[in-house]
């Protein structure tokens, strides 16, 4: 395994701990409170940054996948502009 593929698990768990922490709060904020509504929200957006890293982590991990669906995706494009990708000299 890579380490953009380590980087990738290791985010996912770090995501995972924070979304539980943050789940575990919010219950508590809806019965009676231990956090304040902004922290909830915070770490909210802590968990979403991180499986934001983690699922780039995964795509630079499949960067072949990746750029034959772009160039299918850019061909295509080009198609419906009425170019074709091929000829570049038109």
């Amino acid at each position: 395994m890579d380490l953009w593929g380590i980087l990738g698990i290791i985010a996912q768990i770090i995501a995972y701990v924070i979304g539980i922490a943050a789940i575990i709060q919010i219950i508590k904020i809806i019965l009676g409170g231990s956090w304040e509504v902004e922290e909830a929200i915070l770490a909210l957006i802590g968990v979403n940054i991180t499986i934001s890293f983690g699922i780039m982590s995964y795509l630079i991990n499949q960067n072949s996948k990746i750029s034959r669906i772009d160039k299918t995706i850019h061909s295509h494009i080009q198609w419906h502009k009425g170019r074709d990708s091929e000829k570049k000299g038109k």
